[in-house]
């Protein structure tokens, strides 16, 4: 379960710093306009590293979110042309792992430095809604080695009892679906990253013995705006 919660912490990040952005934005614009309202957001100094060593069974407190560290370091490539650290590689706007490939698009999503996962991307083409740049994809996969004969369903159910031991988190569905051909299996979830209110979607599909776990969401104001970019990405994937 390390690696579910690195993938947790990944898109926590993400939404903490786009929530103390905010505040710092609304901090600024207040003392232009000499008002006396400010707001303010607290991130707890976790790094992803020290996160991704949590047993599953620890309560995470969502509330106190990680800051950024090395994620924060996009790796930034016009073209969607340069290689990254582990196994996969992101070229041509195709990010291919050793079991799955899928297009994002380079002018829209910036690839990201996450230690834990396979690869993560955040939404960059913001224009002037700030609130978009919540918008975030990560995939971690694993070996039939690791899992021990861990299947896709008994993943999920791990990852629902993870969500239910989280503060501030609640599971609005789960279901089966076909996902690039295979049986996959879906959690939804809402909840609350400091004062930021967040959607997230996990799917989770074994192929010849290997799960590969997708993570995606936004905070509640760029969500629905961003749902058709999320679908494209999984309209993409493609299992080995």
């Amino acid at each position: 379960m390390k690696k579910l919660m690195a993938s947790l912490m990944a898109l926590t990040m993400v939404f903490a710093v786009t929530g103390c952005s905010e505040s710092e934005d609304s901090s600024s614009k207040s003392e232009a306009a000499n008002s006396t309202t400010t707001t303010t957001t607290e991130a707890a100094t976790t790094t992803a590293a020290e996160e991704s060593e949590a047993p599953a069974e620890t309560t995470a407190d969502e509330s106190e979110a990680p800051a950024v560290t090395d994620s924060s370091k996009a790796t930034d490539d016009s073209e969607g042309g340069s290689d990254v650290e582990g196994e996969g590689t992101y070229e041509n706007n195709v990010y291919t792992g050793s079991t799955y490939s899928f297009t994002i698009d380079s002018e829209k999503w910036t690839m990201q430095d996450n230690a834990g996962v396979d690869c993560m991307f955040s939404y960059a083409d913001i224009g002037d809604d700030a609130n978009l740049a919540s918008g975030s994809i990560n995939v971690i996969s694993m070996s039939d080695e690791l899992l021990n004969g861990l299947t896709a369903s008994d993943y999920a159910d791990q990852i629902k009892q993870t969500y239910e031991s989280m503060d501030g988190y609640t599971i609005t569905a789960d279901k089966t679906i076909d996902f690039a051909g295979t049986e996959a299996y879906t959690v939804d979830v809402t909840g609350e990253v400091g004062t930021v209110k967040v959607f997230l979607n996990q799917i989770i599909v074994s192929e010849n013995g290997n799960l590969i776990v997708i993570t995606y969401g936004a905070n509640d104001s760029a969500y629905d705006t961003l749902k058709p970019e999320f679908q494209t990405i999984l309209d993409s994937f493609e299992l080995k």
